[in-house]
């Protein structure tokens, strides 16, 4: 399942983003280590965009798009999603474009998560 799945344009249900979330969790498997993240080739800045903080009922803008288009073919990016969650200490950490995400959906999909007693 790719975070495209969990991407809030059709707007899905808490409970449905948390089980979407749970099966793409069980469903990693270990990652190659010679496996490069796209982001690790791309400026870090292009990541936070000026704008990063749109609401979920804002489109995304131009630089948004460009990050989220940079995520789109990364080969980890549910892993990439699955560690954020695991790993930021809280919602208002979470920042800028991860995992094919905006910062909107990662913090609406943490609150979900953090609700149902995922992390």
């Amino acid at each position: 399942m790719s975070t495209a799945a969990l991407r809030h344009t059709a707007r899905p249900g808490t409970d449905e983003l948390v089980v979407r979330y749970r099966l793409m969790a069980r469903a990693l498997r270990a990652v190659a280590e010679d496996v490069v993240p796209v982001c690790a080739t791309a400026d870090p800045e292009a990541f936070f965009p000026e704008a990063s903080a749109s609401g979920l009922a804002q489109p995304p803008n131009r630089h948004e798009l460009l990050a989220l288009a940079m995520c789109e073919g990364c080969p980890l990016i549910e892993s990439c999603l699955v560690r954020e969650m695991r790993e930021v200490p809280s919602v208002f950490q979470i920042r800028g474009i991860r995992a094919g995400l905006r910062q909107s959906e990662r913090r609406a999909l943490y609150l979900a998560l953090e609700k149902a007693g995922v992390l």
